[in-house]
């Protein structure tokens, strides 16, 4: 299975969606605040950011921070006993 990495482009215009979906694959888009969610295979995501940062209307691009280790959420819960005091 190929792994993929989540990339949050912001743009200047909602013309440039249009440039993105032959680049990759969006899955979400906000024209009014102007952002959009796209998936890139990992092994290409640095050639794929530099052709994003060509396209006239991109204003700034982010990878997304859920696949980072910060966001991991970790399931040991320790399970307090009652006592009658």
């Amino acid at each position: 299975m190929l792994k993929r990495m989540c990339l949050i482009i912001y743009f200047k215009n909602p013309k440039v969606l249009k440039d993105l979906k032959k680049i990759g694959n969006i899955t979400y888009f906000h024209k009014k605040r102007r952002y959009a969610v796209m998936y890139v295979n990992q092994e290409e995501t640095e050639k794929m950011i530099e052709r994003i940062k060509q396209l006239k209307y991109v204003r700034n691009i982010e990878e997304s921070a859920l696949d980072q280790s910060q966001y991991e959420i970790e399931f040991n819960v320790k399970q307090k006993t009652l006592t009658d005091d």
